[in-house]
């Protein structure tokens, strides 16, 4: 199921295109049962192939489209490469994991503690097993400045950069940050917190009987201006359903 709001007016997205993605009946339908962040008991345990061709071009025309998945990058990054429209970035569970996915040239994002930031805006990681190797985390500018990610990049969001020289770190936050940046216990997700849960509730209740959210995704992408920004399944994923 695809919710589809043409302006988001929440704080981080605010002034650009977002959707919403949840199984029928199910918060966590398209998100892989074994996220890390997923306390929910289920989940999909496949990549939706439909949904995934249709999201990879539901990109704006002139415009930048850019979106998350927790499933492992090896299910779908040769697509995204092929394509080159919508970027997807891998969320990765840990740091660890996020250089590993960073150094095979996939977008890597990943969640990390605020102690980490020592009031900077970034911070270098050394890996012994990695010779000569200096990876750069840079913190999600709307954390620290005033604005969305309308704004980020001088209008090309850093997160629908396809090459980028860095690893993008968002702070663990929310009533369940401690279970965000667990190595041992499952849980923690933005989505099912605050009004994106009640938003990401209302979507899973919808009905859409003629479509499917490949084709709802597409009717929608093509509905929006020219130079438009779109950020897909601010919670979901790309998993069947």
């Amino acid at each position: 199921m695809i919710r589809t709001v043409e302006m988001s007016r929440a704080k981080k997205t605010a002034g650009i295109a977002v959707t919403y993605r949840a199984g029928q009946n199910d918060m966590f339908g398209t998100c892989p049962a074994t996220c890390n962040l997923n306390d929910s008991g289920a989940g999909a345990e496949n990549v939706d192939q439909d949904y995934l061709n249709a999201l990879l071009n539901a990109k704006p025309e002139k415009g930048f489209s850019f979106t998350y998945s927790h499933f492992h990058w090896e299910k779908w990054i040769d697509k995204v490469r092929a394509v080159g429209k919508t970027i997807i970035n891998y969320s990765a569970d840990n740091l660890a994991d996020a250089i590993n996915s960073f150094i095979c040239n996939v977008p890597t994002v990943t969640v990390v503690p605020e102690s980490k930031w020592n009031g900077s805006k970034y911070f270098l990681v050394q890996r012994s097993d990695i010779p000569a190797s200096t990876v750069k985390v840079v913190r999600c500018p709307a954390e620290y400045r005033n604005i969305s990610c309308n704004d980020c990049g001088n209008g090309e969001p850093f997160c629908a950069r396809m090459n980028r020289k860095f690893i993008i770190g968002f702070t663990a936050h929310g009533a369940s940050k401690r279970k965000a940046i667990s190595k041992t216990e499952q849980g923690g997700c933005y989505g099912a917190q605050g009004n994106c849960r009640l938003w990401w509730q209302d979507t899973a209740k919808s009905n859409q009987p003629d479509e499917t959210d490949g084709q709802k995704l597409l009717r929608f992408v093509k509905s929006l201006p020219v130079r438009a920004i779109i950020r897909h399944h601010v919670a979901g994923d790309i998993g069947e359903n």
